[in-house]
């Protein structure tokens, strides 16, 4: 089997277990599900992925990607401007949560996270890797004075926050408050706070 047929099936597993986990939750996800939504066998799964710990495994890498590619998508299309950068991230998480079937998964694995020390790690290094996209481009205004430097440092964080808790509460109850409002709102009272004196 050459290379390029292993990353297609690869693919095609991935894209089944993200299926069948929205609509399954992980907990109730067996490999004969993922394999019969994939129309494979199972023996076939098993070659890829021996274990449904393996396998989630991987998708969370999967999906981090997802995310990670979403986000230097949108950075690309940004005007560049540090300002424009911030933007970038409240558009991905927009498009995300409105799109609801990662944001979903994605909670799905952090209960996992909280008894697989593994996943676990993956999520933690994720949200680091978010935290320290956006420090750049906070440092960056810093350095074009657009930003005050003493503020710099604790934003990161609290756009995660904002973002995350957004998603969390819009998915819970999407009549709580309008999206659009509250991404705009957050992210014109981070830029404020950010260049704040």
């Amino acid at each position: 089997m050459s290379q390029k047929d292993k990353d297609s099936s690869s693919d095609k597993i991935m894209q089944a277990a993200l299926d069948v986990i929205a609509r399954e939750k992980i907990s109730g996800v067996r490999m004969r599900h993922i394999s019969e939504e994939a129309g494979m066998s199972q023996g076939i799964l098993h070659y890829y992925f021996h274990t449904k710990k393996e396998l989630l495994s991987k998708l969370l890498d999967f999906i981090l990607k997802q995310f990670q590619a979403e986000r230097d998508r949108d950075f690309a299309e940004s005007d560049g401007t540090p300002e424009g950068k911030i933007h970038a991230f409240f558009v991905e998480k927009k498009r995300s949560i409105k799109s609801r079937k990662l944001e979903y998964i994605q909670f799905d694995f952090w209960v996992q996270g909280t008894s697989e020390p593994e996943l676990r790690e993956k999520i933690q290094k994720s949200y680091m890797n978010w935290r320290y996209n956006l420090y750049e481009v906070i440092q960056e205004g810093v350095e074009q004075k657009i930003f005050n430097p003493d503020r710099a440092e604790r934003v990161p964080s609290m756009i995660v926050s904002l973002l995350m808790g957004a998603s969390v509460q819009y998915l819970i109850d999407e009549s709580a408050f309008d999206l659009d409002d509250y991404l705009t709102g957050a992210e014109d009272m981070v830029l404020k706070y950010l260049k704040g004196s």
